[in-house]
Parts: C-alpha cells; structure tokens; sequence
C-alpha cells in the first residue's frame, strides 16, 4: 500500500519545505487558504512529488478529521507533520490558543485515530515555548485544551498578550509530543515536537523588516552566530519521520542555533 504524508501548514514556510523532501509516496498538504495551497502544489509537482491538497482549519476537530480521512483515501498514513500555525503578530489571544494549542491537541488526536501502525508523528514547536516556566496547573490545562473553559482559563492569566500567547501555546505543543508517547508507542509509532529558533521562512523576513534592531539583536546573541533557514528544519523532520530515528519519541528538539541557551540566561538574570 502507498504511502501518505500529510503536512499541515504545507502550503508555504518550513511545512512547504518538509513536503519537497518526502519522494517516495503521496504527500497531502494542508492549510486554510486553497489559493497557496494550489501554488505550493504546483511547484512541488514541478520538482516530481506526487502531491494532493486539502483545506483544513485545524482549530475545527471536524475539519482534520476529514483531512485524515481524504489522506487515508490514498493509502496508509505513514506522517503527519504538523507545521501549521499563527505567530503572536495576529494580535488575538483566543485565535492564537485555538489555532496553535488546540490545533495541535486536534490533529494528535485524529492522526492516532487514523494509524494503524509505523507512523511518525512531527509537531512544529517553538523555541520560544522552553521560555515559560513550568507549573502543574497551567501544564495541565496546556495538555489537555479541548477540556471545558481549558481556553479561556489559559487567556486569563495571559493579560491579552498574544505573544505571549504563541509560548504557552508552543509550550503546550512539546507537553503534548510528551504526553502521547506511550500511548502512540501501543500502536508502534512516535510522536515527537521540533523546536525551531528565528528561521527565515516569509513570516520571519516580515518580522526582520518591522523590527530590524530586535531582530539584529536576536541574531547577535545566536551562539553560531546566524538565523536558521526552512532547510534546516525540514531536514531533522525528514529524518524523524525515518525509519533511521525509530528510537526517538516523546522528546524536544531545538533547532535554533543555541539561541535559547541565552535567553534562558538572560531570563534567571
């Protein structure tokens, strides 16, 4: 049977680099917006993938799950890829936890429905989630968001900052890689979050324009000294998604230059 990839947030971005290195099987990408998702097939047709496309909110439960199911039309769920998301710029505390956290919690929870066995599973994190302490009761309800009022009592002590929004959110993606380990581990699959630094996908180049001196600072404090490009992120995913990592699962991996080894400094400071 043929192999699918499914890649949320495929449509541009570190998701659109993840679906040129999948060659072997079928690729369905992913996102909200049929136009880019249509632009993006294009191209990685041009390049040889045999690709098809879906337009999913992954914030509605209903929504991946017939994405799953469009995906499974083609063979056997072999990736999913979860690389779709909002960065704090969108300015909206609840669209952020709804698209970010509750996404992720809706696309786990329909991919382990949709695996029969084998399968990886890669979230999209952030580094910016280690920057938020650890507590019980918060942690609890980053891992569980689909639980009654679990949005709206993550916002209240949020101050309608939506960026920091995007951390606990991110935060919550890397609780929630863990949490699903064992039980992914029952059908002989993994789940693990990938946490990338400042990589120059567009949405970081935006941010470099509006923000330059910020932007030149984050980059200054880089340990090696330069921001990430998409590249660099899909290859770790590709090789997630491997048999070659069939030992990797329930983990972190930053993807960031060592960038957040400083800002953890500057933090305790």
């Amino acid at each position: 049977m043929k192999k699918v990839h499914v890649i949320t947030g495929g449509s541009s971005g570190i998701g659109l680099e993840c679906a040129k290195l999948f060659k072997e099987g079928t690729v369905v990408i992913a996102s909200r917006g049929e136009d880019k998702l249509i632009t993006a097939s294009e191209e990685l047709n041009n390049i040889g993938i045999d690709v098809e496309y879906y337009s999913t909110d992954v914030s509605d439960k209903e929504s991946v799950k017939k994405l799953i199911d469009y995906a499974k039309s083609f063979g056997e769920l072999k990736t999913m890829v979860h690389a779709a998301g909002v960065s704090g710029t969108v300015g909206d505390v609840m669209k952020t936890l709804k698209i970010d956290l509750l996404g992720t919690y809706n696309v786990v929870e329909e991919t382990y429905n949709g695996i029969d066995k084998g399968a990886s599973v890669i979230l999209i994190a952030s580094m910016m989630g280690h920057m938020v302490s650890s507590n019980n009761d918060q942690d609890e309800l980053l891992r569980n968001p689909q639980q009654e009022d679990a949005l709206e009592k993550i916002a209240s002590f949020l101050d309608g900052d939506s960026d920091l929004a995007y951390n606990y959110a991110k935060h919550g993606v890397q609780l929630i890689a863990k949490l699903n380990a064992t039980r992914f581990g029952k059908k002989n699959s993994r789940i693990v979050s990938v946490s990338p630094g400042i990589i120059m996908t567009p949405m970081a180049k935006k941010a470099s324009a509006e923000h330059p001196e910020r932007m030149e600072y984050m980059k200054s404090i880089t340990p090696i000294g330069k921001n990430g490009e998409s590249e660099e992120v899909s290859e770790l995913v590709h090789f997630l998604a491997s048999d070659k990592a069939s030992f990797i699962t329930g983990t972190d991996i930053l993807v960031d230059g060592g960038l957040t080894l400083n800002l953890q400094k500057q933090k305790q400071k």
